[in-house]
């Protein structure tokens, strides 16, 4: 590989590590497989088995090694097998520009589609590296060019070279991709499903790898109305996923500073912690401090008054609740009236 080549894998690896940032030290990256390993039917940890599987399959697509690739396949391994981060062996010989390792996997079966936890798809990969030849092999056998990931970036807007810009720019022209209504179309469908949500019922369902559900996605992402939609369907507004984040955390994290606001009118839990103790202030993008420091007060505010509001209610029953109790007095009054009623009154033109 020559230099310049290596330095723009480099680039593309910074790149990735910087846009994994959450995800670096976090309990889904501290953890590992041991503290995620299940127990199958028979009481054997079988996961442990695939997870082994699974890490010499990618670490022999890492080599080169296609004989034992083949090996790995043929007893069973995943080609789609993703490490904690949502990388595939594809998207990994993509970024090391392994063109015959990629070519390989893809008429092995590879996904040339397939996203890992930020959205990028081989492609992405590709791409940003400024690797042609690569892009044009995933390109001929289905890669998506108006694949969006998690960012709303297309492969074009994170490409860095003019000669990688023009030819997605071709292909995009060629295909007739409005790039616009490619980078609305998650939360195009996610409108549409939380909109189904709130009609039929039913729950959210969280991502296999992350556990973050749409609430997170759309907190995350700044998309407003599918957030209130969500709302309506009354979600947990706390809901955690595998790193202990809210959607508040995301939100915050990602600088979406009227998410915030909407998430706190519905009394989410600003001081909620995750899995390593940082609250929201403690993930937020450092413009968004300030506003939840206020929201966080105007919460108080609110809880406060509901709770002077509920003690009021309390202390100051209906009349109409209160048993009336006779006194003796009035008792005796009543028996003796009863004992002797007073005369009916005479009929008109009737003698005294």
């Amino acid at each position: 590989m020559a230099a310049t080549d290596h330095s723009r894998s480099e680039a593309a690896k910074q790149r990735r590590q910087d846009q994994l940032q959450r995800w670096l030290g976090s309990e889904t990256d501290q953890t590992g497989f041991e503290g995620r390993k299940t127990t199958g039917g028979s009481g054997t940890r079988r996961a442990k088995v695939q997870f082994a599987q699974g890490a010499v399959f990618m670490a022999a697509c890492s080599a080169g090694d296609r004989e034992e690739v083949a090996t790995l396949l043929r007893q069973g391994a995943d080609i789609n097998h993703a490490n904690v981060d949502g990388l595939t062996a594809l998207h990994q010989a993509c970024i090391d520009e392994n063109a015959e390792m990629v070519q390989f996997l893809v008429e092995t079966g590879s996904d040339v589609n397939r996203g890992d936890n930020e959205g990028w798809t081989p492609l992405h990969a590709a791409a940003s590296c400024g690797f042609i030849q690569i892009t044009k092999y995933l390109i001929d056998h289905g890669a998506n060019v108006g694949a969006v990931n998690s960012e709303g970036e297309l492969p074009l807007d994170v490409a860095n070279e003019d000669a990688m810009e023009r030819l997605l720019k071709a292909e995009i022209k060629k295909q007739g991709i409005d790039v616009d209504k490619a980078r609305k179309e998650e939360e195009r469908i996610m409108l549409q499903d939380a909109r189904a949500l709130l009609e039929g019922g039913g729950s959210l369902t969280p991502h296999p790898n992350t556990r973050a559900t749409a609430l997170h996605v759309a907190a995350a992402k700044g998309y407003i109305e599918v957030l209130k939609v969500l709302l309506q369907c009354r979600v947990d507004v706390d809901c955690r996923d595998i790193d202990g984040w809210t959607p508040l955390h995301a939100a915050a994290h990602w600088g979406q500073e009227e998410v915030c606001t909407l998430l706190a009118d519905h009394m989410c839990d600003m001081a909620a912690v995750n899995n390593v103790g940082q609250t929201p202030l403690d993930v937020a993008d450092e413009n968004l401090a300030d506003t939840l420091e206020e929201l966080q007060k105007k919460q108080n505010t609110l809880r406060s008054e509901k709770q002077k509001q509920n003690s009021v209610i309390e202390t100051n029953q209906p009349i109409s609740m209160v048993p009336v109790r006779t006194r003796s007095k009035e008792k005796i009054g009543l028996h003796e009236r009863e004992k002797h009623p007073p005369p009916a009154l005479p009929r008109a033109g009737s003698r005294p």
